[in-house]
């Protein structure tokens, strides 16, 4: 009998030891799921931080951009006589460069449709 109880004693201990591993093993999935939730979140928010310099970047370069061409066309028109002169140059010379650029775009696009090189592309016009 003092060997059934020893061996009941045994299997009671294992039983808590095992619960005891099962438990931890738990908790360490779960703290190992946090740690892994935390590092996307700290990836997440390094790209947004990212973004939203390179967007306060583009917002300033654009005022930039905006006041020039405004200074530009001020210049002309002091320089023509008159300030509606000037920014009707700028308007033109604007209006030029994204007809140039639309150009590029369907000339691009063209031969991307074609499955060409634009060296093959430009051989070929």
């Amino acid at each position: 009998m003092n060997t059934f109880m020893s061996s009941s004693n045994h299997l009671g201990r294992l039983r808590a030891h095992l619960q005891s591993l099962v438990d931890d093993v738990r908790e360490w999935v779960e703290l190992r799921l946090t740690l892994v939730q935390l590092e996307i979140e700290e990836r997440i928010e390094a790209r947004l931080r990212q973004l939203m310099m390179r967007l306060l970047v583009v917002v300033i370069a654009g005022l930039g951009v905006v006041f020039g061409l405004v200074a530009l066309a001020l210049a002309l028109g002091s320089w023509l006589g008159h300030p509606g002169w000037g920014f009707l140059l700028v308007a033109l010379g604007l209006g030029f460069v994204a007809a140039v650029l639309q150009a590029v775009q369907r000339y691009l696009a063209a031969a991307e449709r074609h499955n060409l090189a634009p060296q093959e592309a430009e051989r070929l016009a």
